[in-house]
Parts: structure tokens; sequence; C-alpha cells
């Protein structure tokens, strides 16, 4: 039996190639991603073990470590006499303090360097040179004077010998001449795509500590003890290794790398899922198309478990050297999807291949995968009868009144899983529940793609059969539900969850559309794009928008968002100079007390105010991310509104906030006033804030909303392997349906059929399974779309909103995939001898 397995396989090796391919490609989809995941992070170590070469111990802020990697814009200092202490400690030989934190410079165009990937500035001190290589130059002597990364010259288009405008969060602009290019080691420009100023001691200070003589970090060499130094500056500080401060920063980058990673496994897996459609149809026609032959072994004395064993023995094989190809080429896909994540995010970091134990999965994955979907092929295929051996017609489909049962309970297992998934019903394992209950749904419906097949066949099918072609064409996809609905349904898995993403995307989109419709009364809106940078602008920028004559009013907003406390729960602050002016443009309103707040007043919506337990007149203690604690008295109690709800504090409470900059102003023009004339003038007083700009309120929903069309592109870019695996399967099913019906082609030819007339019928029936599953698909994508966006609703997402323009990109899109589809099949079946044809077995 398994030589004459073998020599089977052998006599069909098209078969063979076209099964290999979906196994291929799933398997190479999940092993890139283990290897993508493994790799970064080796590499990210290794660069973060560079950054710390030379250094034995690293002092941080026991209370904010995190200050040590610059993480925070407002972090707790290491005043400059715990240095000095340091340095005293015996067997210290150098200590060194590091000022390190975000700013903003403005690149040779005007508009800031690195708006998606941050600009870091730091003190060059004798350290620096430690794990900073300088190219050209030298490192600033005066206050006035900036060494810079190479990424920054790249950037900002910027370099020796140009000044360049810089300030902070905290500090006004300056000016400073360029005197130095430096690198890191290692050859690179940057470590994970961010630009670099190194300044004076002095000068970092006032960019990032108020002026303030501390330090972020220390950084010591020597054989002093970690104890000792700990022991001698007290517990206020944390006193690890080097290699211990390696390891923790190398954690926070490395997680970046597991994200990816799991991303490009989810989408793998989804191939996978999609390869296991493709496997079972496959060897369902590969059966039928063997089903004289079996009965001929059943007949010369072979057992069930011999013809099982025979298709799962092929499957075997198959799955084997398809994925033994896959991991190879999974292997190689990783380590350019690396390159690729390292040259376009991370700076040119040096990329050191790493294939984990763990990406033997993939071979797992294949291998069972395949073996798995062949169980229930092989099963009928045992149950051929001898006697059938000398039939001539093939045995009619089964009834599909079992599968459809099954399809509805499985279905509605998913949707049960879906629906507690969504309502917080499952708890912490919510996002768990709501997956699988997808994947379940995405089985149930697939279960219930035949029963569904012979209508939507027939209506698809309608429209083509206008020639004698086309007629046969849409016989021929609907004669076997099953076998059409399979094909159909790997496309249809694809395409629905795109379609259901897109659906998410333009109920978003619907939503802030309507939302800055109904709540915000405002001509003009002046912000900045969230990336790298908290955008803001000058306070005085604001004043001279409120003086021009064609304005009425001008809301403002003040933001805290890092690390402020209100009764000692982290929460964000709002602030406005005029709040009652900014209430009204956002459309809030007062339910108790005054929204003319003194200074040491607060205003907070009402259920904010429900969940702290405070009425009208309690005082509450605030505490604000520069360590300033102050007790507030509750002054205003405002009506739950979308764009007022939040905690909101007087404008002499500003100076606190981290950032004590206006981050946002909304513009009312006056009754009869050009709106965009008004723009114009806001844009001259704008012309120096190259953080933000003004747009009307539909340019402004459209900014807001742009980032979900990358999500939605990279969404279609990922699942296009899944596109793919489908599309084979199209052709794969056509290849062995053409073989499956050679005798019938070749009486349709001998009565009179032409050759065109066979491609037509062959493409006909191609385009139609292609319509079905993009069809089937986009039904179900929106049915997603529109359960999650019902289950948000409460959460804001409250309109539902198609995507019409991928829905009719994707209908055109099928028919594309089914005439591509069927040039191979179609050209196989006009190409068969007729005689040949009719007394094929």
């Amino acid at each position: 039996m398994l030589r004459a397995t073998l020599k089977g396989m052998a006599s069909r090796k098209a078969r063979l190639v076209l099964t290999s391919l979906a196994v291929v490609l799933g398997t190479m989809f999940v092993a890139a991603a283990m290897v993508l995941t493994a790799t970064m992070e080796k590499s990210v170590s290794g660069v973060i073990a560079d950054a710390f070469t030379g250094v034995d111990a690293v002092v941080t802020s026991a209370e904010d470590p995190a200050a040590a990697q610059g993480n925070t814009p407002s972090a707790t200092l290491i005043p400059a006499d715990v240095l000095d202490t340091v340095r005293g400690v015996d067997g210290v030989d150098t200590a060194d303090g590091d000022v390190s934190g975000q700013v903003n410079a403005i690149g040779d165009d005007g508009k800031l360097v690195g708006a998606f990937a941050p600009t870091i500035g730091f003190n060059w001190n004798d350290q620096s040179t430690g794990y900073n290589e300088i190219r050209d130059g030298r490192g600033p002597q005066a206050d006035d004077e900036v060494i810079v990364s190479a990424q920054f010259v790249t950037d900002a288009g910027l370099s020796i010998g140009d000044t360049v405008t810089a300030y902070s969060y905290s500090a006004d602009r300056a000016d400073y001449e360029i005197v130095g290019v430096f690198g890191l080691s290692g050859d690179r420009d940057s470590l994970a795509g961010e630009t670099q100023m190194g300044f004076t001691t002095a000068e970092a200070q006032r960019l990032l500590t108020q002026g303030e003589n501390a330090y972020m970090t220390i950084y010591v060499t020597g054989d002093a003890a970690t104890g000792d130094i700990a022991d001698a500056i007290g517990a206020d500080y944390r006193v690890q290794t080097g290699e211990e401060a390696s390891e923790e920063a190398a954690e926070g980058f490395a997680a970046v790398a597991d994200i990816m990673g799991y991303i490009f496994l989810g989408f793998g897996l989804v191939a996978v899922f999609v390869s296991v459609f493709l496997i079972i149809n496959t060897f369902t026609i590969i059966v039928a198309q063997r089903q004289r032959e079996l009965a001929l072994l059943r007949a010369i004395g072979a057992a069930r478990g011999q013809v099982v064993g025979s298709v799962l023995a092929e499957a075997a094989v198959i799955g084997v050297i398809a994925s033994i190809a896959g991991l190879g080429l999974g292997v190689l896909l990783g380590w350019g999807l690396s390159q690729l994540v390292s040259s376009s995010a991370m700076g040119g970091l040096p990329v050191e291949l790493e294939v984990p134990p763990t990406s033997l999965w993939a071979l797992a994955v294949g291998i069972g995968v395949t073996v798995l979907s062949a169980i229930i092929p092989a099963v009928r295929a045992s149950g051929v009868p001898p006697v059938a051996a000398m039939r001539e017609a093939v045995n009619p489909p089964k009834p599909l009144r079992g599968i459809t049962i099954a399809g509805l309970a499985v279905t509605a297992v998913g949707g049960v899983l879906v629906a507690l998934g969504l309502t917080d019903n499952l708890g912490d394992l919510g996002l768990t529940g709501f997956l699988t209950g997808v994947g379940i749904a995405f089985v149930g419906i697939t279960l219930l793609t035949p029963i569904l097949s012979r209508p939507l066949v027939a209506l698809l099918g309608a429209v083509m059969s206008w020639s004698f072609s086309g007629r046969l064409g849409k016989l021929n996809a609907g004669r076997n539900p099953r076998r059409t609905a399979i094909t159909a349904s790997a496309l249809m898995i694809a395409v629905a969850l795109v379609t259901g993403i897109a659906t998410i995307v333009s109920s978003f989109k619907e939503t802030t559309a309507e939302l800055a419709d109904q709540n915000l009364d405002s001509d003009l809106i002046v912000m900045g794009q969230q990336g790298a940078n908290i955008p803001t602008f000058a306070p005085e920028t604001l004043a001279e928008i409120k003086a021009l004559p064609d304005v009425s009013a001008v809301g403002d907003m003040y933001g805290e968002f890092f690390g402020a406390e209100v009764d000692g729960r982290q929460t964000a602050l709002l602030a406005s100079e005029d709040l009652p002016t900014s209430l009204g443009i956002f459309s809030g309103t007062v339910a108790e007390g005054s929204a003319d707040l003194p200074d040491d007043g607060l205003a907070v919506n009402e259920s904010a105010a429900a969940d702290y337990g405070v009425e009208l007149g309690d005082t509450v203690p605030v505490t604000f991310a520069d360590g300033t604690e102050v007790p507030l008295r509750v002054s205003a109690i405002l009506d739950d509104a979308l764009l007022t709800d939040g905690w909101w504090v007087a404008p002499a409470q500003i100076e606190h906030f981290t950032v004590p900059k206006p981050m946002q102003a909304y513009i009312q023009v006056a009754d009869g006033a050009d709106v965009d004339a008004v723009q114009d003038q806001v844009d001259d007083i704008l012309a120096d804030e190259p953080e933000v700009s003004v747009t009307n309120n539909a340019d402004f929903v459209e900014q807001q909303t742009s980032q979900l069309d990358v999500l939605l592109n990279s969404v279609q870019i990922l699942l296009a392997l899944a596109i793919i695996i489908a599309i084979i399967g199209v052709v794969n099913t056509l290849v062995l349906s053409v073989l499956e019906r050679t005798r019938e082609l070749g009486l349709l030819r001998a009565i009179g059929m032409t050759r065109g007339q066979a491609r037509r019928m062959i493409t006909v029936e191609s385009v139609i399974i292609c319509l079905f599953g993009a069809v089937l698909g986009i039904a179900v994508g929106i049915g997603l779309g529109w359960t999650v966006q019902q289950a948000l609703e409460e959460e804001g997402l409250t309109s539902f909103a198609l995507p019409w323009d991928l829905i009719v990109t994707y209908l055109v899109a099928a028919v594309a995939v089914g005439l591509l589809a069927a040039i191979a099949p179609a050209a196989r079946a006009a190409k068969l001898n007729v005689l040949n044809a009719i007394a094929y077995e």
C-alpha cells in the first residue's frame, strides 16, 4: 500500500505541488513570526548591552526608575550632591550624571525634526563617548553649542556650522550652533529611529530640569560594590549593576518586537486556517477521482484501515516536505522582515539572526494541519465499497441536513462567546473569549456555506447565464455545494476579516464626524498631529488669535497627562484660560456651581464626581506631575459631555503642568466673516509654531482618523497571504475538477462545444465561486463590524457606517481573481483531446 501510495503521488506531480503550496505559505508565515521576534529581541539586547559597556553601576531614583531611560517628561531627579557622594565612595573611579529627555528641534524645512520618533536631548559628558562615537567635529563647550546624531543630520537637513532652534516643554526656544556629529557604536545612526542632541550639562539642565542642578541617572565605573554605593546615598535611590540595568532596558525594547511577532503570528495562523480549506478540498477531490482505484484495492483485499493509511500517508508526505520548505522560507522571510523593521523603525539596528527552537512548532503546525485536514477524506475513502469499482456513475452528493444543523449550533456557540467577550461578562478573559468566539463563528459559518451556496450561486450565476457556456458554468458551480462552499470559504475568511475591520474603522470615522458636528461649535481648530511629541504652542500665540477682529470666541485646552493625581488616584488634568467660553464651544453645561473658577477651584463632570465621592464645595488633594501638592475646592459640577468630562483646574495651576502651554484652540468666527480669510490670518500667526496648524472641522476629523487608514492598509497587506492561498485554492479546485470531468468535457466537445465555449464555461464557474466567497465574506465582515459597534456603543462608538468603497473594490477584485484563476484550468479544458477524453477512466 505504501509503495502504491508513493507511486501514485509521483504520477500526479502537479496536484502534489498545488497541495503543498498552501502548506508552504502557512508554515512560512508562522516560522517568520517566531524568527522575527527572536531576532529582534537578540539584536535589541545586544544594542542595549552596548549602551552600558564599561558601566559598572547605575544609580536612579527609587521612585521613578523609568527616568533612567528618559521615558518620563517629568522625571524624579537626583540632586547634584548625591553625585558628589557617589564620587566619594571607595572604589568609584568615575561617576557622571546624565540629564536626558525629549526636546523639540526645528529642521531646515521649518517643521519639527522627528515628528513620529522623538528627539532626545542629553548632556554630553565623559560618559557619552563610551557609547557614542564622534564622526565629525567635537562636543559642545559653550551653552549655545550642540553635537547632534547622524540620524539628526539626515532628518533635519542640517549639519556642522548650521544653526538649529530647539526647545523643551518647560524651556523657551534657543539657537545653537552645530559643532559636531556623532554616531552610535556599531556604526549606527540611531537606536530606534530617534534623533539626538548633546548639550552642555548646564544647558541640558535648563531644558530638561527647569534649571535645577540635578540629574536623572548616574553612571559609575570602578570596583565599588553596589551595596556600598546604596548605603552611602540612602533608600531614596536604586543602585544596579551595569548588567542588571542593561537587562531591564532591553525588556522594554524587546516588548515591541514581541508585539510585532504576535501580530505576524496571528496572521500566520489565519493563513494556516485558510490552508485547511484548500487541503480538505484537494483531498476530497482526490478521493473522488480515485474512487474506482480505491474500490479495486478493496476488491483485491485492502482493508479499510489500509485505505485510510494510504490517504494519510500521502498527506503526511506532503505535510513533511511542504513544512520543511515553509520553515526554510520562513527563516528567510523572518530575516528579511527583521532587516525591514531595523531600517524603517529602528534606525538601522544591526540585526543578528536568531532561529529559536520554538520555530520548529511551524513544522508541527504544517504537518499536523495537513494530516488532520486529510482525515475526513481518508475515512470517506475507506468507505468506498468494492462494488464501486464496477460502476460508471459517480456517487450522488450527500444531503446537507447534518452539516447545516452542525453549522447552526457552532455559529450559535461562537456568537454567544463573542457577545460575552464584548459585554465584560468574561472579565479578564473578555478579549480571549471574543477572539475565540470569532474563530468558532467562522467555523460555523463555513459549515453553513454549502446550504447557502445553492441560492447564492443561482443568483450570481443568473447574471452570467446569457449564453450556453454561462449556463453550464453556473450549473457546474452549483452541482457540488460542498466543494463550492469549501473553495469559497477560504476567500470568505480573508475578505470577512478585512471587511469587519474596515466597517469598524468606517464607524469610528462616522462617529468622530458626528460628534464633531454635534459637540463642537467652532469653525476652525488649532492643533497638531499627535506623534512622538505633544503638540503645543505659545500662550502668546493664543492671545494673538483671540485678538483677531473676525474672531468672536476662542476655546482653549491645556492638558496634564503625566503622573498627576486627584485624591491619590492617577488621572489626567485639564485647564482653560477661559473655561466658561470653552464649555460653550465644547457643548458643555454646568449642573452646579460656576465655571468661573477661583485659583483654588476645580470643575469635574457628574460621573467622575460620583466615582470619587465628591460634591460641590468639597476639598480634594491634587498632586501635579512636578510634585506640587495643592488642596483644591470643587467649584463646579459639569453635566456629562464627551468633550468636557474630566478634572478642570484653574488657570493659576497651569504653571505646575509638565507642558504649561495650550495644546488646542477652537475658534468661532464672527457672523458674516470669511472663514477662509480668518484661517489664513491664523496660519500667519502660526508661522513660527511648527508643532501645530489650523484646519476646518472636516479636515480636523480627517486628521484625527488618518491613523485608522494606516491600520486598515496594514491589515490588508498582512491578509494578502491568506487571499493568495484562497486564490490558489480556487485554481487547485478547478484544475482537479477539470481532471475529474475529463470524460464529461470530452463528450461536450464531441457534440459540438468549441474550445472557446469550454474556456468560457470554466471561467464563469471560477468567477461565480470567487464572487460567492467575496459576497459571503463581505456579509460576515459587516456582521462582525456591526457586532463590535453595538458592543462599543456605550463606550462612544455610536454610529455604524459601511466601507462602501472597499466593498465595491472587493467585488470587482473577486471578478478579476476569478478571471485570473480560470486561466490555467480553462486552457487545460480547451486543449483536451476529444477521443482521449471520452476514453478517460
